[in-house]
């Protein structure tokens, strides 16, 4: 099945062998390439041989060494090109019980439907004449490779047997966090997708644990899927450990391993190219740019979904969209340590401060108090052109012994500063928005700088709060809204922490209830 080097006289005959000519037609060019091969003069023993086997029309079967190799892209639809890269001789693939050829784009008339990203927009699709030939691609998922109405795709899925399952990972959950875990488990068998809304530092990767395991014990296939990079590779040490001796095929811009698994991890970008695989789909931070609001990741992760398969959704800040999608919603709205949230304080300045043309004595006030308790202060502004502003402005106002830095998405000494801050060897950290989630540092104080700004969304604000308070030793801190007025966003984020913090209160989940 595999050949030895990549000719282009090879991807030619699969070009025409797979393309809606008549045989005749195809017969006469693959005379005209043979002629070309000929003329070129350089012997290729793969090209002679895929030639003659085609010709002949010989029956070429795949061993079990071959489906093997072709496991490991189980659910992905790969075209001509994708395969001849991975120097497959594609026409061992035809008899393959395993191997669907599909279209990715499918038309009925004027109506078009791509199977990659689940577009049906007719004004994001777009024809062309090719040889007489009319071509219609979906413009919405171009970058993740042409989805069109010619060429053929194949879409593998091959089963996986004599897995050898881990045991069970023991990790200890609260009481509501086991309710969570069992609900998830039934939902699951059940075929009903879940939301788990819990509030920042719930701890909403431990509640899928057991979820996971029995997909796996039932030989289900499972993705656990992440918009951010960062967080994937954070995962992937975690479930590594946890669930030790089992292959995880992981998958992000930075890296690629495809193992005989049942489980994935990966970016929800890598996602996009999975089509009908997955009987579980798990999106941890479900409201999380750039999936949240992207209809193509969006809507490609559910042509990933197989027919009857089920979502998990894990989030702090979900959607209206998403809480609708589903058929049960798990509210957890305590963390893990079982204290109340932090609410954030709404403090109203002049303009001019967020012009850094006038001092405040409350920001003054606000960040001398935090370093005295010796904590940390991170400050979040809404752009990055304010970053190195903002660090200006603080030093004028400032000790000079007081060490403050920034960081932003495109930082290239972004982990370094992090860590720096980590390890106290910074005091004020200003930031981004890029460090609204998945950070966790102990005695933090937080100041959210023009907090009306139209980048603070709700979902934003109540993550940027949840930085705070995150350690049992050091369950609460400050955190401030400051802007020169008071926006929807950050009433709707202060109502939602206290609505959560009442509803803990309510089911008596909090320390310390009366």
């Amino acid at each position: 099945m595999i050949f030895r080097e990549y000719c282009e006289f090879i991807e030619a005959l699969y070009n025409i062998r797979y393309s809606r000519m008549t045989n005749s037609e195809k017969n006469t060019y693959y005379r005209n390439i043979k002629e070309s091969y000929d003329s070129f003069g350089k012997i290729n023993e793969d090209f002679e041989e895929i030639y003659n086997e085609i010709m002949t029309g010989a029956v070429c079967t795949l061993g079990e060494e071959d489906l093997s190799i072709l496991r490991k892209y189980n659910g992905l639809l790969l075209s001509i090109s994708r395969l001849l890269k991975l120097n497959i001789k594609i026409h061992y693939l035809d008899n393959c019980p395993y191997v669907e050829k599909i279209y990715s784009l499918r038309s009925n008339g004027d109506r078009f439907h791509c199977l990659q990203c689940d577009n049906k927009d007719k004004n994001l699709f777009f024809s062309f004449i090719s040889r007489d030939q009319k071509i219609t691609y979906c413009k919405r998922c171009i970058d993740f490779g042409r989805s069109d109405d010619y060429f053929i795709k194949f879409h593998i899925s091959i089963p996986m047997f004599d897995l050898e399952i881990p045991k069970l990972p023991s990790v200890k959950l609260s009481d509501i966090q086991e309710e969570a875990s069992v609900s998830l488990v039934r939902n699951i068998k059940n075929g009903n997708s879940t939301l788990i809304w819990a509030v920042c530092g719930a701890g909403k990767t431990e509640i899928v644990y057991a979820a996971i395991y029995q997909a796996l014990l039932s030989n289900k296939r499972i993705c656990l899927a992440i918009p951010r990079r960062d967080v994937v590779k954070e995962l992937i040490e975690r479930f590594m450990r946890d669930f030790r001796g089992y292959p995880i095929s992981v998958l992000h811009g930075e890296e690629k391993i495809l193992e005989d698994s049942n489980f994935y991890i990966m970016t929800t970008h890598q996602l996009v190219k999975y089509y009908n695989y997955f009987d579980v789909i798990i999106i941890d931070e479900v409201d999380a740019f750039p999936y949240s609001g992207d209809e193509c990741l969006e809507n490609g992760a559910r042509t990933s979904l197989k027919r009857g398969g089920v979502f998990v959704f894990l989030s702090a800040t979900p959607s209206d969209k998403v809480k609708s999608s589903v058929e049960e919603i798990v509210k957890i709205p305590i963390r893990y340590h079982r204290y109340l949230l932090p609410v954030p304080k709404i403090k109203i300045e002049k303009a001019e401060v967020f012009e850094f043309s006038k001092k405040s004595k409350f920001i003054q006030e606000f960040i001398t108090s935090s370093l005295e308790k010796k904590r940390r202060v991170l400050i979040f502004v809404p752009e990055i052109g304010m970053c190195e502003s903002a660090v200006l402005y603080f030093k004028k106002i400032l000790p000079e012994k007081v060490l403050i830095d920034f960081v932003y998405s495109e930082d290239k000494q972004r982990s370094e500063k992090v860590q720096r801050f980590y390890n106290r060897e910074i005091d004020i950290l200003v930031t981004t928005t890029i460090l609204e989630r998945g950070v966790t540092f102990d005695y933090l104080d937080v100041l959210v700088f023009d907090a009306n700004h139209i980048n603070f969304t709700k979902a934003a604000l109540i993550q940027i709060s949840g930085r705070v308070g995150r350690k049992d030793y050091d369950n609460s801190g400050d955190i401030v809204f400051l802007a020169d007025k008071i926006s929807k966003d950050m009433k709707a984020a202060v109502k939602e922490i206290e609505y959560m913090n009442n509803l803990a209160k309510y089911r008596k989940l909090n320390r310390g209830r009366v």
